[in-house]
């Protein structure tokens, strides 16, 4: 896929790849996810950085509710997809609840043998205020 899509059709691409993988941790679809990911893809949260099998690691201990999406923003640069978006969702690490508002994500996602795998990702979320509790 060396030539460029359109904004639109990027669009849809990227919202369709993030909203897929979300889809697979809800359920619980760790094969399907797995080939989502390339092998290098890198991981990085409020704990720091993590390689794929730390990162599916995390994945399978959460138990992700219902998500929210908003404000897509996709580049794209050769074979690359540079997407960010805003998530919400009900989410707990460590037995601790995170925020349920809104939050930036940025992905990246190459495109390899005719399928777009996820490379980088990054989480932006936090823990939940005490004063929200």
């Amino acid at each position: 896929m060396n030539q460029l899509m359109s904004q639109s059709g990027l669009e849809n691409l990227a919202e369709k790849l993030e909203r897929l993988s979300v889809q697979y941790i809800q359920d619980k679809n760790w094969t399907a996810l797995e080939r989502m990911l390339d092998p290098a893809c890198q991981f990085v949260g409020m704990d720091g950085a993590c390689d794929r099998e730390s990162a599916m690691t995390l994945m399978k201990a959460m138990n992700l509710g219902p998500v929210k999406f908003k404000d897509f923003k996709i580049t794209q640069s050769g074979d690359n997809l540079v997407v960010s978006f805003w998530l919400a969702a009900l989410e707990y690490q460590d037995g601790k609840e995170l925020s349920p508002d809104y939050s930036p994500r940025l992905s990246i996602w190459k495109m390899v043998d005719g399928q777009y795998l996820c490379i980088a990702y990054a989480d932006l979320i936090t823990q939940k205020s005490p004063d929200k509790a």
